[in-house]
C-alpha cells in the first residue's frame, strides 16, 4: 500500500535516487526534489468588517520548492551509511529543512539529525487525489480563517503529531516483520532544530529554560501492513510525550508536560482507497485544557493517469483561557489528479473552509468557498 505522507517527509523519500559509491571515495550526493505550484481562487468568503478575510485578496499565487541531496554507500561488512540534506527553495528564515545522516543494515535504520519524530514518520494523512491540495496538512489552502494569526493559530487541519518539530534528535526504525514495524524517536531540546551557535547560549548546551518551548520529547509508533488477495490494509498508532521548559502560569492550570495520540486505517481495493485518521493533543499550550483534536476520511479513485477524490476533516480547537469553549474547523474539498508521467501532475480543488469560533475564544467565525488549480515536478 502506498503510503500518503506530506511532502517534507514522503515526497521527499519517493522522489530521490540513492546514489552507490566506494567507501574509500565517501558518500557521494545526487540531487533531487520538487516544485508545487498553485492558483487559488477564493469564489466567496467572510470579509465584512471585523470578520478575518477583510482587506484580503481574492486570488492568489503560491510555491512550495525544495532541492535534496542524498546518498549512501555500502561498506564491505555490509552496513550502509547515508546522509540527507534538503534546501528549501524560495527564500526562508528556514533555509536549511531537514539535514540527517543515518546507518541501516539487517537491524534496521538509525538516523542522526534534523527530522521530524518517530510518530509523523509512520502516519498515514486522510487521502487525498491532489500532490498539492488536501484536507489534511496540504501543500496550499486558501482560506484566510486564521487571519494573520489574529483569529487563531490554525488555517488548516493536520494529522501530524511531531511535537518537536524538525529539532535535532535519534530515530531508530525497526526492520519489518510479518507486516509489523516500529520508530521510536529523542530529541533534548526543541530549540536544537537547524544549528546551534556557542555565541547564542549560555555555553557547550542550550537555554532549559525557554518559555513556550518543549524538552525530552520522546515518540514511538507502529504500522502494520498486509495484503489479502488484493485488498491492502495498513493500520498505525504513535504516541509523543515531552516537558515542558516553563510550567504554565497557575491561572491556567501550571501544566508541566504535553503529550499527543495519532492514528490511521487504510484500505485500498483496486483503483479505490478510503482512509481515516486521527489526533489527540493535550496541552499544546502551556496550559491546562488547552487540547485539541483533529480527525477525518477521505476517498479517492484512480483510473489510468486520473485520480478524484473527495475528503472531509474537523479540527477542535481549545486555547490557553478559553474554558470549555474551542474553535471547530471544517474543511472538505473535491481534489483531482492527471499525472502527465511518473512524478509529474496536473491538480485541481473545490473546497469548503468553515471556522465556528467558541464563544471564549475571542475569535470570529468565518466561511469560504475556495477553488485552485496547479502543478507537481518531481525531480
Amino acid at each position: 500500500m502506498k503510503r500518503i505522507l506530506l511532502g517534507t517527509t514522503a515526497i521527499v523519500t519517493a522522489s530521490m535516487v540513492a546514489s552507490t559509491a566506494n567507501a574509500a571515495q565517501g558518500v557521494q550526493l545526487t540531487i533531487g526534489g520538487y516544485y508545487g505550484a498553485a492558483a487559488g481562487l477564493l469564489l466567496d468568503q467572510s470579509d465584512s468588517n471585523g470578520d478575518a478575510g477583510q482587506h484580503t485578496r481574492d486570488v492568489v499565487f503560491r510555491q512550495d520548492v525544495e532541492v535534496y541531496f542524498q546518498g549512501e554507500t555500502t561498506l564491505d561488512n555490509g552496513l550502509t551509511v547515508g546522509a540527507t540534506i534538503q534546501l528549501e527553495g524560495l527564500q526562508s528564515e528556514d533555509q536549511i529543512d531537514e539535514v540527517w545522516a543515518y546507518f541501516k543494515g539487517g537491524w534496521g535504520q538509525l538516523r542522526f539529525g534534523d527530522d521530524d519524530d518517530a510518530t509523523e514518520q509512520l502516519q498515514y494523512i486522510i487521502p487525498s487525489a491532489s500532490n498539492i491540495f488536501g484536507v489534511d496538512t496540504p501543500f496550499f489552502e486558501f482560506g484566510n480563517d486564521h487571519g494573520g494569526f489574529t483569529n487563531g493559530f490554525f488555517q488548516t487541519n493536520s494529522t501530524l503529531a511531531s511535537m518537536s518539530g524538525d529539532a535535532t534528535k535519534v530515530i531508530y526504525f525497526s526492520p519489518t516483520f510479518y507486516g509489523f514495524s516500529f520508530a521510536v524517536s529523542f530529541a533534548p531540546d526543541r530549540r536544537g532544530e537547524d544549528s546551534y551557535s556557542y555565541w547564542s547560549g549560555p555555553g557547550g548546551t542550550t537555554f532549559s529554560n525557554n518559555t513556550g518551548q518543549i524538552q525530552n520529547d520522546v515518540a514511538g509508533a507502529v504500522n502494520w501492513d498486509h495484503d489479502f488477495n488484493g485488498v491492502g490494509v495498513a493500520f498505525g498508532i504513535g504516541g509523543a510525550w515531552a516537558q515542558w521548559e516553563v510550567k504554565g502560569t497557575p491561572a491556567f492550570g501550571n501544566v508541566e508536560d504535553t503529550w499527543t495520540f495519532d492514528g490511521h486505517l487504510d484500505v485500498t481495493y483496486g483503483g479505490f482507497t478510503i482512509g481515516t485518521s486521527g489526533l489527540y493533543r493535550v496541552n499544546w499550550q502551556s496550559a491546562s485544557g488547552a487540547d485539541y483534536f483533529v480527525a477525518g476520511v477521505g476517498a479517492t479513485y484512480n483510473w489510468d493517469a486520473w485520480t478524484a477524490g473527495l475528503a472531509w476533516s474537523h479540527g477542535n480547537y481549545e486555547y490557553a483561557g478559553s474554558g470549555g469553549s474551542s474553535d471547530k474547523l471544517d474543511i472538505v474539498q473535491f481534489t483531482g489528479r492527471y499525472d502527465l508521467s511518473p512524478g509529474i501532475s496536473l491538480d485541481g480543488m473545490l473546497g469548503y473552509n468553515g471556522l465556528n469560533a467558541g464563544g471564549d475564544t475571542g475569535h470570529n467565525s468565518y466561511r469560504a468557498w475556495e477553488a485552485g488549480v496547479g502543478f507537481y515536478i518531481g525531480f
